[in-house]
């Protein structure tokens, strides 16, 4: 078996990050009310050292098919470049607004352009997962546009 490579900042349409459906729907009320999501943990690899300040991210709520809320890409927005270490974990800096609608995991796996988003084909990896820029783009076009 090859040795899989290390992603470069040119792989990276997008930044996503997991949420489960538990801490969504503590969420959700505050973010409909115009709270919003400053950042998020991640996971200590070498990935944290590609976020850069600009870089388009997503929050994506995990759960089992029949989970409330809905699965999928409920956020959008940019990493601010900020990475605090002081913690027991990174947290990443985000500047996130909340859709009107989920955009559906099963919506995304049926479609041919995004049913190989990482976080389809290995869901229990920790944050950060990453979006490729041609699924960025169709991501980008299913919301009618990035923030």
């Amino acid at each position: 078996m090859a040795a899989r490579s290390r992603l470069t900042v040119a792989d990276i349409g997008a930044w996503l990050f997991t949420c489960n459906p538990r801490e969504f729907a503590e969420l959700e009320p505050g973010l409909r009310g115009g709270a919003s999501v400053d950042g998020w943990c991640a996971h200590p690899t070498y990935r944290v050292d590609l976020v850069e300040a600009d870089q388009a991210a997503v929050l994506w709520v995990s759960g089992a098919a029949t989970s409330v809320p809905e699965p999928g890409i409920w956020m959008v927005g940019r990493t601010t470049g900020v990475v605090t270490r002081d913690e027991p974990r990174p947290r990443v800096g985000l500047a996130m607004t909340l859709l009107p609608e989920v955009l559906p995991r099963e919506q995304l796996r049926a479609d041919p352009r995004t049913a190989g988003l990482e976080v389809l084909r290995a869901p229990q990896m920790s944050n950060p997962s990453i979006v490729s820029p041609a699924e960025k783009a169709v991501i980008e076009e299913l919301i009618g546009g990035w923030p």
